[in-house]
């Protein structure tokens, strides 16, 4: 028995979870196949993934078409119907064409399919856009056998489009959490007089960095002793710089460029509290699992599940004065506190967002499509 996988393009921190599910599968006789295009978006992530599993990719390119930016995936299309897969998981792309014509071949071939989606809109979209995106994702949905969420915040909006919660799987959006748990099990935080703030992530406008730095700003002002690392690479990496150092506080708002790996243990290590204010997710995880504090957004849909006495949760994206005032709260706190919070992390990542509770998550969805 065969299953495909279908991404847009495959990041590198997908790796150990794809090489995992591929040998978890074998023990069934399923053969997993990962088919993806190349990266065309703004957001810079590494693509490098050589793993253990079967990795077949394939030239993406894009056409715009009014307010639309269509993308279609050179090869996939063709390879996906000489393969006689058993089975599909898609992380449908509501404008990839090709994506979308595998799913319409798999419903007339009735190869029964699996959406995974964080369930994330944006904001930026014209509303004829939206309102296309919105059907086209609504129908790859409820056709599918099962959809995969990031957490409950999207079980319960496919939950509203009418889909069946046995039908709803959530599998938290995770990176190898197990290993940086394992790797910072003797390693207790420690707190100085200055507080170190963190972000990771893609530099791009979704982020809302401008209001976490306006935040910080109002922090030093006040005279609280504080530094902001923001670690990342994007877009609007320059404009930050700009605004930055117009605003003189380029000794406090520290840009280090994109870390990988090994890289940016340092950072996660030195840090105090995490800080999110937009979109995002897997460096939550990470964070988390390295025993940091967090102040979130709902993010990619899955901050509402993990924050519990370990930090602060903001309803709000891009809200700077609620960012200043949690951040306040948490330098104020007494390293107790500090060390509870950070504990509590821990705790929640390992129990809802472990590598292996995803892995199972997926292979008991990929068994009962066969």
């Amino acid at each position: 028995m065969k299953i495909a996988y279908i991404y847009a393009n495959l990041p590198q921190y997908r790796k150990d979870f794809f090489n995992n599910l591929s040998l978890s599968l074998q023990n069934d006789n399923i053969e997993l196949s990962v088919l993806h295009g190349t990266n065309l978006d703004k957001k810079i992530v590494k693509q490098d993934n050589v793993g253990e599993f079967k990795r077949i990719f394939f030239k993406s390119y894009s056409k715009k078409l009014i307010s639309l930016n269509l993308t279609f995936i050179r090869g996939l299309y063709k390879y996906f119907l000489n393969n006689n897969y058993d089975a599909m998981v898609i992380s449908y792309m509501s404008t990839n064409i090709t994506m979308l014509r595998i799913v319409l071949y798999c419903l007339v071939k009735k190869i029964p399919y699996a959406t995974w989606r964080c369930g994330y809109n944006r904001s930026d979209y014209s509303n004829l856009s939206s309102k296309i995106r919105y059907l086209l994702i609504s129908f790859v949905e409820k056709k599918a056998a099962y959809n995969i969420t990031y957490g409950s915040f999207y079980k319960k909006e496919l939950i509203k489009k009418g889909i069946n919660s046995d039908q709803i799987i959530i599998a938290q959006n995770t990176i190898n959490v197990d290993y940086i748990l394992k790797k910072n099990m003797n390693i207790n935080k420690l707190f100085s007089s200055k507080t170190k703030i963190l972000f990771v992530g893609a530099i791009i406008k979704g982020k809302l960095l401008k209001s976490s730095i306006n935040a910080v700003k109002k922090l030093y002002d006040k005279g609280y002793e504080i530094v902001f690392d923001i670690v990342g690479d994007g877009e609007i990496l320059d404009d930050l710089k700009k605004y930055v150092q117009k605003m003189a506080i380029d000794d406090i708002v520290i840009f280090h460029g994109p870390k990988y790996n090994d890289d940016s243990i340092k950072y996660f290590r030195e840090a105090d509290v995490f800080l999110l204010a937009g979109t995002g997710g897997l460096a939550i995880n990470e964070a988390m699992a390295y025993g940091l504090s967090i102040i979130t957004t709902n993010a990619d849909g899955t901050g509402c599940d993990l924050i519990d006495g370990n930090g602060y949760y903001m309803e709000n994206m891009g809200d700077s004065e609620l960012q200043y005032e949690m951040l306040k709260k948490f330098i104020n706190l007494s390293d107790e506190d500090k060390i509870e919070m950070s504990n509590r992390s821990k705790e929640i990542i390992k129990k809802k967002a472990s590598l292996l509770n995803m892995v199972n998550k997926h292979k008991i969805t990929c068994e009962n499509m066969m």
